[in-house]
């Protein structure tokens, strides 16, 4: 299993890494990682995005871990930080609000740290749409906001400075990009008008594999922005549909910036 971050709401361009302090809704994360996806956050590969643009200071991660299903975690996340705020509350009626609550007195706790430049938050939770809002019009910091495919308050992405949408792949999936990425980029160094079905069946014949399984892949990357289709007229007259790649995004998102 691996990760993508597919960036939602574009981050500023900035000259150097910001320094940053990381507020972690670790009941969120975990019931949308296990709903979605049967498996525990990937905590280290979130973090690990993080630092590949961000100069972090401090993460701190909320839960209710007296809770069964997550009072194991804490072992995990002490690989990534000892700043752990266990939120439980007894029979409270609803623990998933007050977590919310010491997390939202953590953030404007920390709001006055001079020389932090960079909140980021990891919740798709609405809650915390007014604290984001706030954080930026009002204290002149970017605000920074990983959530969960499909779990995402719209609201909260919006009152962001910058959003990013957290996808896990089956490695096999993410193999399968890469090549088609690798054939796509082959393609366009040699000069060559990639389409549809060639970029398939050169793919397979090249690196192996299924072949229904590339052309599934290849239609999700063209659907999820990829890889653009345009248009063409060949000489004689003949249309057909161009691939190529936005070479940004798939840096950013599938390859990780790793070269193809």
């Amino acid at each position: 299993m691996d990760l993508q971050f597919k960036i939602i709401k574009p981050l500023p361009i900035s000259d150097k890494p910001l320094s940053t302090f990381v507020f972690i809704d670790y009941e969120y994360l975990y019931i949308s990682f296990k709903k979605m996806y049967s498996v525990p956050p990937l905590l280290d590969l979130i973090v690990d995005d993080m630092r590949s643009f961000a100069k972090i200071s401090k993460i701190s991660v909320f839960g209710d871990f007296t809770k069964p299903y997550i009072s194991q975690e804490r072992n995990r996340i002490r690989t990534i930080t000892n700043n752990i705020i266990d939120c439980g509350y007894g029979d409270d009626a609803n623990p998933k609000d007050f977590t919310d609550f010491i997390m939202l007195d953590h953030i404007y706790q920390d709001l006055y740290q001079v020389s932090v430049k960079q909140y980021i938050f990891v919740t798709g939770d609405g809650h915390f749409s007014s604290v984001a809002a706030f954080v930026k019009a009002h204290r002149n910091k970017t605000v920074g906001i990983y959530g969960v495919t499909g779990t995402l308050s719209r609201q909260l992405r919006e009152c962001s400075s910058w959003t990013k949408e957290i996808t896990a792949v089956e490695g096999e999936t993410l193999e399968y990009q890469i090549n088609i990425l690798r054939n796509l980029k082959d393609a366009e160094v040699r000069g060559k008008i990639p389409t549809f079905m060639k970029t398939a069946e050169f793919t397979q014949r090249r690196y192996g594999g299924d072949m229904f399984q590339y052309e599934n892949t290849l239609r999700s990357m063209i659907d999820e922005g990829y890889i653009i289709v345009s248009l063409c007229t060949a000489l004689e007259g003949r249309e057909f549909k161009m691939l190529s790649v936005d070479w940004e995004r798939a840096n950013k998102e599938l390859l990780n910036n790793v070269p193809v």
